[in-house]
């Protein structure tokens, strides 16, 4: 099979210093569409570095080595949501419960829950025996120590919904919340990991380099937004059978290389340095379609990119609905999807992905505003601009700069004057939540339910300068409060918040990136497993060759 047999250890060898320095200047981010194994093809990937004679052992080192954009920058439990989401936490942590491809929560480390009064209060039941690496017993005394904990870091919004949380036995407990929104319950249950107080206690650094989990696997070797090794351990707590699919170790080594540029990732996949790529860019990821020796999986994006618009009093946007509504009619989608994606991706009716659980088909078939020039310079000339420049603040990676260089070409051609605020990360941290710091801003919004991107969005109650945008929306707000209970939670309701957000144009999804997952044949895969964003999860999956 040619360079399908290469050395993967020599290979390595020739990649690690290219790869290492690439992902230390990165910093730490369905259900399945329709698979494509072959589409178009596009020829192998110009590496511009001479592949090894030698010859070799192909994918049969014993080892599964993934590639994805960001690795964790230390193995601390209680950190942000940036990062939570990265294919390695599973293998990390153990959590009370995980959601599966089936959009399901699934029991974990808990066994049961149950609520008498419509979601504010939660019992909790979780296992018995459990156990660390280092043969420290959790119990739900440690559990609670977790929330606790998580609440005081504040580095996961969704801890400050937490009122109190009680210990009832040794392997029970009582959540209360201040909030019953949909989704918050279900992210708490996710997010907390079965730690012992005394083992994260006892770690000098707080279990920054190395850790004691509950997990069947061990870390064997970590260098922070680098690489990092599991190995099963033959020490864990339970049979893993038990285990849900999703998180089932079938896989005895496996190693997370972090490579943020997408060229790097294509080397690295041809080479043989990984098995496995996973959210593939896919001017990077379309050269391997239709080539028989990889396997390309295409699975809906679990974001999207979103144009979000002021709504600071300082903005020219914040009361200029014909305005906002002119910058969506200029935007042409097919042009984003050809020239972002390389023709992998997907129209967006909404301003979240259509993987969130919430989402309505149906929405499809309704207009959000396709590409419309005369009606775009219409409403132009009803909004009273004159040329005023509006300034557009993004992340400064390759995608989102690109994205933005195309928004202000289609704005321009219509007449509307764009200024491009690119910054580095740091800064666009610092500055996405504060409208007065721009008139539109490039987002992609996470989260698992619509509402939940909600609460964090359009509440104007989000944040002391009103919602993400410092927007004081409170007729949206009466829309929000009314559809994200448990039993506002009906397609009515959804629907009207949907409608809100389209008609004012206070958000606009524009192109859903397809995730690209691609793995080498000669792995033999035997079996997939997937996670609940819609690619494989490669711990969990099964393969003959490596």
């Amino acid at each position: 099979m040619g360079r399908m047999h290469q050395n993967k250890k020599t290979v390595k060898r020739i990649l690690s210093l290219i790869l290492t320095a690439a992902a230390l200047t990165a910093c730490g981010g369905n259900q399945s569409a329709p698979e494509t194994k072959g589409s178009t093809a596009a020829g192998k990937a110009d590496t511009g570095m001479e592949a090894t004679t030698e010859t070799a052992e192909s994918a049969g080192d014993g080892v599964l080595d993934v590639g994805y954009a960001t690795g964790p920058e230390s193995l601390v439990p209680f950190r942000s949501e940036i990062t939570c989401d990265m294919p390695c936490m599973n293998l990390l942590y153990e959590a009370l419960a995980v959601i599966d491809s089936e959009q399901e929560l699934t029991p974990w480390i808990a066994v049961s829950w149950e609520t008498q009064d419509n979601g504010f209060t939660y019992d909790i039941e979780i296992q018995e025996n459990i156990t660390d690496s280092q043969g420290n017993p959790i119990t739900a005394e440690d559990i609670v120590w977790f929330i606790e904990t998580a609440k005081e870091e504040a580095m996961k919004p969704v801890y400050s919904k937490v009122e109190s949380v009680t210990l009832t036995d040794e392997n029970s407990l009582q959540l209360k919340l201040t909030s019953n929104i949909v989704g918050t319950f279900e992210k708490i249950m996710t997010g907390t990991y079965a730690v012992s107080r005394k083992s994260y206690e006892a770690s000098s650094d707080g279990f920054s380099s190395s850790l004691a989990s509950s997990s069947p696997y061990k870390v064997t070797e970590f260098t922070a937004n680098s690489i990092i090794t599991f190995e099963r351990r033959d020490d864990y707590w339970q049979d893993v059978n038990l285990l849900p699919e999703c998180v089932r170790p079938q896989v005895e080594k496996i190693s997370f290389h972090a490579i943020p540029e997408a060229s790097q990732m294509g080397i690295a996949l041809e080479t043989g340095v990984i098995d496995v790529a996973l959210r593939v860019d896919s001017s990077t990821g379309a050269q391997f379609a239709g080539n028989t020796d990889y396997t390309v999986e295409l699975s809906e994006g679990t974001q999207g990119w979103t144009l979000c618009f002021s709504g600071a009093e300082n903005s020219l946007l914040a009361e200029n609905e014909k305005l906002r509504q002119a910058i969506c009619y200029a935007i042409d989608v097919d042009g984003l999807i050809t020239g972002l994606c390389a023709g992998y991706g997907t129209y967006m009716y909404d301003s979240h992905s259509a993987v969130m659980i919430g989402y309505n088909p149906k929405w499809e078939q309704e207009e959000y505003y396709p590409y419309d020039v005369e009606k775009a310079k219409s409403l132009l000339a009803e909004s009273g601009y004159n040329g005023e420049t509006i300034s557009l603040l993004s992340i400064s990676t390759t995608l989102p700069q690109r994205l933005s260089q195309m928004i202000q070409n289609y704005l321009a051609a219509v007449g509307i004057n764009v200024e491009l605020n690119i910054v580095d990360k740091a800064l666009f941290t610092a500055t996405r939540l504060d409208g007065s710091q721009y008139d539109m801003v490039l987002m992609t919004i996470g989260g698992t339910y619509l509402s939940d991107a909600w609460s964090i969005r359009y509440d104007p109650d989000a944040y002391s300068t009103g919602d993400a945008t410092s927007r004081r929306d409170y007729d949206l707000q009466a829309l929000l409060h009314e559809a994200w209970t448990p039993e506002g939670w009906t397609e009515e309701n959804i629907d009207a918040v949907h409608n809100y957000l389209r008609d004012h144009a206070i958000s606009y999804g524009m192109v859903n990136p397809q995730n690209m997952a691609i793995w080498r044949n000669d792995i033999g895969l035997e079996k997939e497993v997937k996670e609940v964003a819609g690619y494989i999860a490669p711990a969990a999956s099964t393969y003959s060759g490596l």
